[in-house]
């Protein structure tokens, strides 16, 4: 261990304590403000020993002088203020930059390349305390140089430079620490060392770019304050390559790094689900907006439907919702995502509505960690359903809705920068159903030629209506685009409409000519009649019962705040309109 300092006998006093042979422990005095000093330092080392694995870059000073100059307020025009004495910047700031210069260098002739850099930074360079100005602002520089120099140096050179930032800690710095501070408040010394220990113990050398707050007795992670202007902000801070290889005479080989200048010309959104029911309605209004193009996502660009999008003049990429390389691959260069995942895809391949929900869920966070790993990405939009099991504290459940709730939960524990940029879109009944869901279709009684709806729930039980899913989803995606940073981290419901069961067979009948009668049943003779997928949907309208799932809160965005216009928008009546050949 070598010790520096300017004081010269007080530093080889330590180091004696240490190890009077000089064996294991020496001093060196080093004024750290100094390149060539620091310089020296780092050669002493290395003759003694040979290899250099740990800086601890502790040395630190506070403001030097006043930079209000409050007793020259009356001074004349022509009396200028004497230099700002900029010592504590040298020494705090610059002299961290000197000596991560010189680490890198010989930690990069280890017999194993390689080392650790510990910086001591403060508290009050993240929340700034108006006594020491420039003191805060040199650790405020200093957090976001370890920030900025960790990941690369750990990528490059093997060396990890992470950050650790007391609170009050007794030091000559300042007089009286026990009067200006409450034992409580104070950073104890076991607890400031135990962090530089995480560190130097961090076998692996993985950790690295960190800041970690050390309290009266804990130890805080801070991460970077979350992105509070969406998209804009966090292009801002991106990496961009062809900048950092002008300046660095490399490239960063960050993986999240622009490689290139964003292409030229219309924005493209991604479409989850393409061939499918709520991503054709996205894909058939959003092929009609000016300035947007849509790259439709299959698992399959050979079928039928895939085909008929080419034809159109659709993008159509090729991706699987079980391997992520794929969906970052379909994801490349885009501005928006659509996600949308089927749990009744897997329900009716034989999976348990638990095995059906685990598999929709993993898929959900693979398109989720896809899109994250998308720099391009500006807005992230999930179609999802509230959760019978959080709403009711696992009174009820509905898998097809609680697993896909699980997705929304995750993005914003594990993925918060994506969250910042994400729209929940909630759907409800879709009326389409009635022509092609044979669990909700009308059934023709033979023998008085009246049309049943049996259902296992109350005929007066209001439903949220998502309308025409051919065109509605596409018209909340259009407007949740066109709204900037209003629809980020909010909900929207797919629709404008909540009515009954009875309501939507009236309705029904007067648009078919048919006489519709609905009778409710119970959900066990339900799911004798139609199996798991009646217990499913059994529950969901349980639900439903229960209490109002898609009731909007604060974390709402309505139709209005959206710009949608209601006259664009197909309801209940509508879609029956459309549908009324088939019935």
């Amino acid at each position: 261990m070598a010790i520096t300092g300017r004081r010269e006998k007080e530093g080889n006093a330590v180091a004696s304590a240490l190890d009077s042979s000089g064996a294991t422990a020496i001093f060196v005095q080093s004024d750290v403000s100094s390149y060539e000093s620091q310089a020296n330092l780092f050669k002493t080392v290395w003759k003694q020993w040979g290899r250099i694995d740990v800086l601890v870059a502790n040395a630190g000073t506070i403001d030097q002088d006043s930079k209000h100059n409050f007793a020259l307020r009356n001074a004349a025009i022509d009396d200028i203020p004497p230099q700002p004495n900029t010592t504590a910047t040298d020494i705090n700031y610059k002299g961290v930059i000197y000596g991560t210069t010189l680490a890198r260098h010989f930690m990069h002739h280890n017999p194993t390349p390689g080392g650790k850099i510990i910086v001591t930074g403060s508290m009050i360079g993240i929340y700034p305390c108006a006594t020491f100005p420039e003191y805060c602002s040199g650790k405020a520089g200093v957090h976001h140089w370890v920030r900025t120099m960790g990941p690369i140096m750990r990528l490059k050179d093997n060396i990890t430079v992470n950050c650790v930032m007391p609170g009050g800690v007794e030091t000559p710095a300042m007089p009286d620490f026990a009067v200006a501070f409450r034992p409580e408040h104070m950073t104890m010394p076991e607890n400031l060392l135990s962090a530089y220990d995480a560190y130097i113990e961090d076998e692996e050398n993985l950790r690295t770019g960190e800041c970690v707050e050390t309290t009266h007795d804990g130890i805080v992670d801070w991460g970077l304050p979350p992105y509070k202007s969406g998209a804009f902000a966090r292009r801002t801070e991106k990496v961009y390559e062809p900048w950092f290889e002008m300046i660095h005479g490399e490239r960063s080989g960050l993986p999240d790094a622009m490689q290139a200048a964003p292409p030229p010309g219309d924005k493209i959104i991604a479409v989850t689900g393409a061939t499918g029911s709520q991503g054709g309605g996205v894909v058939n209004v959003m092929k009609k907006v000016p300035g947007w193009k849509v790259r439709a996502i299959t698992r399959n660009a050979s079928s039928e439907a895939a085909q008929k999008l080419v034809a159109e003049g659709i993008e159509v990429v090729e991706a699987s919702f079980d391997d992520e390389a794929s969906l970052v691959k379909a994801f490349n260069g885009v501005q928006a995502v659509y996600a949308v995942t089927n749990w009744w895809e897997h329900l009716f391949q034989g999976k348990s509505p638990e095995e059906a929900g685990a598999i929709e869920e993993e898929q959900g966070m693979k398109i989720a960690r896809a899109a994250a790993a998308t720099y391009t990405v500006e807005n992230f939009i999930w179609s999802t359903t509230p959760s019978a099991k959080r709403m009711t504290a696992g009174k009820l459940l509905t898998p097809h809705m609680d697993y896909k709730a699980n997705v929304d939960a995750r993005i914003k524990a594990e993925l918060p920068n994506l969250a910042l940029i994400t729209t929940y879109l909630y759907f409800g009944y879709y009326p389409q159903n009635m022509a092609f869901f044979p669990l909700i279709k009308p059934i023709l009684h033979p023998g008085n030629g009246q049309w049943i709806q049996a259902m296992p729930s109350k005929p007066d039980a209001k439903v949220l209506l998502s309308g025409d899913m051919t065109v509605n989803p596409g018209i909340w995606v259009r407007q949740v685009l066109a709204s900037g940073t209003k629809a980020y981290g909010k909900y929207s419901n797919v629709a404008l409409e909540k009515w009954s069961f009875q309501q939507m067979i009236d309705v029904w009948s007067e648009i078919t000519g048919k006489k519709g009668v609905y009778m409710e049943t119970t959900p066990e003779a339900w799911t004798q009649l139609w199996g798991p997928a009646g217990t499913e949907l059994g529950l969901q309208f349980k639900f439903g019962e229960y209490c109002d799932p898609w009731a909007e809160t604060e974390e709402f965005v309505g139709p209005a705040e959206l710009g949608i216009d209601e006259k664009e928008v197909v309801g209940f009546r509508g879609t029956i309109e459309g549908l009324k050949h088939l019935f």
